[in-house]
C-alpha cells in the first residue's frame, strides 16, 4: 500500500467512526435521531431509536469520539518536523570606540566609528531521506571612517545553497517516515479503541432496554398477582357475611394482599430505576421535558431460535474485533520502532556541501594617505549601489563551494542502545498481548454462544413452568370452591404463577442480552443491529 493510500484509507475511516456519532440510519425513510412522539407523558420506544439517539445523544461516546482527533494532532506533530522554515533578520550595528593601533585609527583623533546594516533571509527544508537543505540570502551595508577601506559605504551579499545528507543514521525514506507511519498506526488505533467503546456503550443502552422490558414485565405479573389476591380477599368476606367461612380466615388473605401491594410498590419502583438508566444512557436529562416522561419498550427480545456456529463466530470475531484489530496495529507499530532504535545506534557519517556566490559594491573611498608616502592605493573597481551586488552575484566568476564528510561516533552510546533494547522488549511483548487477545476472544465468543443458547432452554423451561403455574392455580381453585383446598394453599399456587411469570421475563429479558453480547463479542453489534453511518 502506498503512502498516497495510506493516507486515504486514514481519511476514510476517520469520517466513518466520527460521523458514527451522528448520524444513523435503521431503514431508507425512518429518521431515528429525532426523540419518537409523546402521547400522555408516554413514549413507546423500539430498540434501533433507542440505539440511535444512543450513538446521537450518549456522552461517554461523544467523548470517546474526541480521542482520535487528538491522536490526530500526534500525527501533524511528527509531520511537523519536515515543515519548511523561514527565518529572517534585521539589524543595525553602530560604534565609536577609541584606538591604539596607528593602522586602525582616524588620524590625530584615536578612535573610530563603523556602523552596520545586516539583513538575512533563511529557507531550511528537512526531507523524509534525512537530507536537509538550507538556501540563505545575506546583505550588509557597512559605514566607517577607516581611512584604509576602499569603499564607504560598502555593500555586500552572499547567496549560499548548503545540504547535509546521513549516510547511517537517519537515512532513508523509511526511516524518516518511522515516526510519522507510528502516529498514523496510533491514530487507527484510537478509532478502533473509539469502535470498540461504542459497541460497549451500545450494548451497556441494550441492557438497559431489556432490563426496563423485565422491570415493567415483572410489575405487570405482581399487580396480577396482587388482583388475585384481592379477588380471593373479597370472595372470603362475601362467604363469611353468609355464614359459609370463619372470620379467622380472612386475615391470612388480608395479610397476603398486603405483602403483594408491598411488592408492586418495590417493583414499580424498580421500573422508575431501570427508565433512570435508560435516560440518563440516552442524556434525556439534558432537557427537562424528558425528566418524568414513562417509557414503554416497543420490542421484544427475539423469539425465533438463533443457532449460532461457533467456528464461524470466532472467525468473524478475529477478523473484525476492534481490540484484535488494536492488537496487531500495536505489533506492527512495535515492528516500526525497533528498526528505528535499531538505525539510531548506528554511527553518524554526513555528507556535507554547499555553493554560493557572492557580490560586492558601494562608493569608492580616497586611501591615497592611509598607508603613507611610499605606497599608493588604486581605487575599488566596485563602485556602485546597493543593487549592483546582485549583479555580481550573478557573475560566475566570484563563487565559493564546500564539500566534505562529518563523523560522530558516541562511544559509548547508551541511550541509543537502551532505546533499543527496550524497543525489542515491547515488540516482544506486542506479540504476547496479541496472542492473549486472540485467546480472550476466542473464550468470549464461547462463553457468548454458550450464554445464549442457555437463555434459551431456559425461556423454554419458563415457558413450561408458567404452564403449570396456570394449570395447577386452575385446578387448585376448582378444588377450592368444593372445598377440597386451603386458602393458604391457593395463595401460594398464586404466588408460583406470579413467579413463573417474572422468570419467564426475566429469561426473556437475558435472551435479549446474551443476543447482543453475541454480536458484541463478534464485534459486528453495529451491523447485527441494522445500523449504518452516513457522511455528512
Amino acid at each position: 500500500m502506498t503512502a498516497l493510500q495510506k493516507q486515504t484509507y486514514c481519511i476514510i475511516c476517520s469520517l466513518f467512526l466520527l460521523c458514527i456519532v451522528t448520524h444513523c440510519w435503521a431503514g431508507e425513510e425512518q429518521e431515528k435521531n429525532d426523540f419518537p412522539q409523546i402521547v400522555d407523558n408516554t413514549v413507546q420506544v423500539p430498540l434501533q431509536s433507542v440505539l440511535c439517539l444512543a450513538l446521537k445523544n450518549n456522552l461517554d461516546i461523544t467523548f470517546a469520539g474526541l480521542q482520535p482527533q487528538i491522536a490526530a494532532t500526534d500525527v501533524t506533530r511528527e509531520k511537523s518536523a519536515y515543515d519548511t522554515l523561514f527565518t529572517t533578520q534585521l539589524q543595525k550595528y553602530r560604534e565609536r570606540m577609541q584606538v591604539g593601533n596607528a593602522l586602525t585609527g582616524s588620524g590625530s583623533s584615536a578612535e573610530i566609528y563603523q556602523e552596520q546594516f545586516d539583513f538575512e533571509a533563511k529557507l531550511q527544508k528537512k526531507f523524509t531521506a534525512g537530507t536537509l537543505a538550507e538556501l540563505k540570502l545575506s546583505h550588509s551595508e557597512n559605514q566607517n571612517d577607516l581611512p584604509f577601506s576602499g569603499l564607504v559605504p560598502e555593500y555586500t551579499g552572499e547567496l549560499l545553497f548548503s545540504i547535509t545528507q546521513p549516510l547511517l543514521r537517519d537515512f532513508g525514506i523509511e526511516i524518516g517516515r518511522s515516526l510519522i507511519k507510528i502516529a498514523n498506526l496510533n491514530h487507527m488505533v484510537s478509532r478502533q479503541e473509539f469502535k470498540r467503546n461504542v459497541m460497549d456503550i451500545l450494548f451497556q443502552v441494550e441492557s438497559y432496554y431489556w432490563d426496563l422490558f423485565f422491570r415493567i414485565d415483572d410489575l405487570k405479573s405482581k399487580d396480577k398477582s396482587l388482583k388475585r389476591a384481592e379477588d380471593l380477599l373479597r370472595e372470603f368476606k362475601i362467604r363469611i357475611e353468609a355464614g359459609t367461612l370463619a372470620p379467622i380466615d380472612i386475615y391470612q388473605a388480608e395479610a397476603e394482599v398486603a405483602l403483594r401491594r408491598q411488592e408492586v410498590i418495590v417493583a414499580e419502583s424498580m421500573v422508575k430505576s431501570a427508565e433512570d438508566n435508560l435516560k440518563a444512557a440516552l442524556n434525556l436529562y439534558d432537557d427537562e421535558k424528558y425528566w418524568n416522561i414513562i417509557i414503554l419498550p416497543q420490542d421484544s427480545p427475539v423469539s425465533e431460535k438463533l443457532i449460532p456456529d461457533l467456528n464461524e463466530n470466532i472467525q468473524t470475531a478475529l477478523e473484525k474485533r476492534p481490540d484484535f484489530q488494536q492488537a496487531k496495529l500495536n505489533l506492527k507499530a512495535s515492528n516500526i520502532q525497533v528498526k528505528y532504535s535499531k538505525n539510531q545506534t548506528l554511527p553518524r557519517i554526513d555528507l556535507i556541501g554547499s555553493i554560493g556566490t557572492t557580490g560586492l559594491a558601494g562608493r569608492p573611498n580616497d586611501t591615497s594617505g592611509a598607508f603613507g608616502a611610499f605606497f599608493r592605493a588604486d581605487p575599488s573597481p566596485w563602485d556602485g549601489h546597493w543593487d549592483d551586488v546582485y549583479d555580481g552575484m550573478g557573475d560566475d566568476d566570484y563563487y565559493n563551494y564546500v564539500i566534505g564528510i562529518k563523523i560522530e561516533i558516541p562511544l559509548e552510546n547508551r541511550l541509543a542502545k537502551s532505546q533499543y533494547s527496550r524497543a525489542k522488549v515491547q515488540a516482544a511483548q506486542a506479540i504476547t498481548s496479541l496472542k492473549n487477545r486472540e485467546n480472550i476472544i476466542i473464550n468470549e465468543v464461547r462463553d457468548a454462544v454458550r450464554q445464549v443458547m442457555t437463555t434459551q432452554k431456559v425461556i423454554e423451561a419458563a415457558n413450561a413452568a408458567l404452564k403449570m403455574s396456570t394449570e395447577k392455580l386452575k385446578a387448585e381453585e376448582k378444588k377450592y370452591k368444593v372445598g377440597m383446598s386451603t386458602t393458604h394453599d391457593v395463595l401460594e399456587f398464586q404466588e408460583e404463577l406470579a413467579k413463573a411469570e417474572s422468570s419467564l421475563a426475566s429469561a426473556q429479558s437475558q435472551y435479549g442480552k446474551a443476543v447482543a453480547n453475541l454480536s458484541r463479542a463478534r464485534g459486528t453489534l453495529i451491523e447485527d443491529k441494522g445500523l449504518e453511518v452516513q457522511k455528512n
